[in-house]
């Protein structure tokens, strides 16, 4: 059986009018050709549908018995039809989304409420991830859209940078290098030192800088949280190298910020996807709301007057 959208809506609307002239001005064609319509979906079907007269146009018996299911039937791929074009114009469906923890407490939360405000009816799932597990899920389909780093390039992913971002050293206002204008990694080795987990970018990043300079990384203290870290930083644990993108977020009294140098490093966050896979229309709308949201993206006065060496 081969029936067509538009031989049902004519039987339905021949139906609500019982006069195919009306009938076929409402679906905007002529009254033959609404008629060839009819006579194509009854021999389709093997029924009869209409008894016509040279007065009047009635069902038949089989007509009235097809045209609750032939309604229910139209009902349902009139819906599925707004909701592909909802979807199409990213108003509805989901979205999974896997966000680094100094861009989920900085630019994330930004980016999220403007989608939400443009695209209210999709749902979005996101998951705070460390660099390289980001990365794996994202090819792996676990996340559609990935907003993290890209230490290195992979073939089957597409990177795109968005916000660049210096990484400095955190220390308490008592620490022997806080008089410092700015701190090498050979100064950091005599001092004990918190790091981020090597799955993390930060560390990753770190660790590649400080080899340059033929440092090696023993870390005394390992936490996955820039929270943990800024707490055991003023517990005066250590120092640590971290992000400056999320540091205005979080509370730095008695802290001190220094530049690294010899050599210095500034790591970019972007939007990481699958080489050549279709995005769905609400990626493409978050990613857009992205661009915008990391090219108006300033740090606060506080922020600015503390870096201004940077």
């Amino acid at each position: 059986m081969n029936l067509s959208v538009r031989q049902l809506r004519a039987f339905v609307l021949g139906a609500k009018h019982l006069s195919f002239s009306a009938a076929a001005a409402e679906m905007g064609i002529t009254q033959p050709g609404f008629s060839l319509l009819i006579r194509q979906f009854e021999e389709e079907i093997g029924l009869q549908l209409f008894h016509r007269t040279t007065r009047r146009i009635e069902l038949t018996v089989m007509g009235r018995e097809m045209l609750d299911k032939a309604r229910r039937t139209l009902s349902q791929i009139d819906e599925l039809a707004r909701q592909a074009n909802d979807l199409q114009q990213g108003l509805h469906g989901s979205l999974r989304i896997g966000v680094i923890a100094s861009v989920a407490c900085s630019l994330f939360p930004h980016a999220l409420a403007a989608f939400q405000q443009q695209c209210p009816g999709v749902k979005v799932d996101f998951h705070e991830e460390q660099a390289a597990p980001l990365l794996a899920s994202v090819l792996e389909g676990g996340f559609e859209l990935g907003w993290g780093l890209y230490p290195s390039p992979q073939p089957e992913l597409d990177f795109e940078p968005l916000y660049r971002d210096p990484m400095i050293v955190l220390m308490h206002e008592s620490h022997p290098l806080a008089k410092r204008e700015h701190v090498t990694w050979p100064a950091l080795r005599n001092h004990p030192f918190i790091s981020a987990s090597k799955q993390s970018g930060v560390r990753i990043y770190a660790e590649r800088a400080a080899a340059a300079v033929g440092v090696e990384i023993q870390p005394t203290h390992i936490t996955p949280s820039l929270s943990t870290a800024v707490g055991l930083v003023r517990q005066q644990t250590g120092c640590a190298v971290m992000p400056l993108l999320p540091l205005e977020n979080l509370n730095l009294e008695r802290l001190v910020i220094r530049r690294l140098e010899r050599p210095g490093i500034w790591r970019e966050n972007g939007l990481i996807t699958r080489k050549g896979w279709p995005l769905s229309p609400a990626a493409q709308a978050f990613m857009a709301v992205a661009r915008t949201t990391a090219s108006g993206y300033r740090l606060s006065d506080a922020m600015t007057s503390a870096t201004r060496q940077l």
